[in-house]
Parts: C-alpha cells; structure tokens; sequence
C-alpha cells in the first residue's frame, strides 16, 4: 500500500487522531477552533504531492515536493496568521503540524504500513515546508503589528518577543528532530537571530 492509499483510506481516522491530540494537551491552552484548522488542507496537499511523485526513487520525490512547496507555504501561512487572530502561540501552530505528522505514523505502524524512503523524504518536506511557512506568517504578523506600535509608543519589545518566540520555537523543532537543520525551518531559525541583531542595533542607534 502506497502512502498516499493510506492517506486516502484513512482520513478520517487521520483527522480524529490529530484533532485528539490537540484536545489533549493542557498547555498551551486550547481553542476548539484550532481543531477545524490546518489538518484536512495538509493531508490533501501532501496526498496530491504523492501522487505527483509517483512510484519513482527519491529524484521524483524531491522534484514533486520542490512543486508543491509554494501551495504548502501559502496555505501554512494563512493558517499561522488565522491562528494568531484567534490568540494561538507560535507553539500551537507548531504542534498543529506535528500532530498530524504523529498521526500518520502512528496509525500506519499499528496497521503494519509500510512507508518507502521516497515517501518518507516528501513527508518529511511537506512537513518542514508547513512549519517553516505557518511561522514565519505568524512571526511578521507579529512583528508588523509591533512595527505600527513602535510609530506610536517608540518601543521595539514586540517585535523582538516575536522574533524571540519564532527563534525558540523553531530550534525546539530542530532539536526534536522533526526536521533537518538545512531546510526550510532552519533557515528561518537563522533570519529571525539576525532580525532580531538588527533590531537590536537600530534601537541602540536611537
């Protein structure tokens, strides 16, 4: 059975096991409308990059996820901004992704899945393309709002807090190893620690 036949065959079951796992965390704290978020729109997404890659070796897996990736960042990123506006940290956004990811695996060693090398790869790129994509709209939603408060009251704490936030929360990613540290979540992990020196030196330039 190939992964995406899993995923089809299986979405539902998918999709209770992640909203599941929100439900059962206790902190951060919760928001039922997280649970209608982000899930069902990464499945599909993956599932159509599988079968854009089709059966072919790890070339056809990179090439069919290098095309998916804007679809995955733009949809990741509108979900990062939606779950700012509901009040989500950036921890939440976060575990939205791994949640789904833990689903998957789960589900598919209990009924003895197997999931070829090629298909982990691309799980493993949507999966880093989702996080890096829904962060970082989250982290400049924040900080653009930290930028309107700056013209007006002259500080610079949310923007940095926000940059802080994306940094921490995107090393914990790396360190759990969720994903490689060059890819896309690494490379946000680097612009957010020279954001922050630069907005470090622009204030102490004042």
């Amino acid at each position: 059975m190939t992964l995406d036949q899993f995923l089809n065959d299986n979405r539902a079951e998918l999709i209770h096991r992640a909203r599941a796992k929100v439900a059962g965390r206790s902190s951060p704290p919760v928001d039922p409308a997280e649970l209608e978020h982000g899930v069902p729109l990464f499945l599909s997404q993956l599932s159509d990059t599988l079968v854009d890659q089709g059966p072919g070796g790890m070339d056809d897996s990179t090439r069919a996820t290098r095309a998916a990736q804007p679809a995955i960042r733009e949809s990741a990123a509108k979900h990062g901004r939606d779950l700012l506006k509901f009040g989500f940290t950036i921890e939440q956004v976060v575990h939205d992704y791994g949640d789904v990811c833990q689903a998957i695996t789960e589900l598919a060693e209990e009924r003895c899945a197997t999931l070829i090398l090629s298909e982990f790869h691309t799980l493993n790129r949507c999966l880093d393309d989702a996080i890096a994509g829904a962060v970082s709209s989250w982290s400049q939603e924040m900080t653009d709002n930290a930028e309107q408060a700056e013209k007006a009251a002259e500080t610079f704490t949310q923007g940095l807090s926000a940059l802080l936030e994306q940094a921490t929360t995107t090393f914990d990613v790396l360190r759990q190893g969720r994903v490689a540290i060059g890819g896309a979540t690494g490379m946000l992990l680097h612009r957010a620690l020279t954001e922050m020196r630069a907005l470090i030196d622009k204030a102490e330039a004042k």
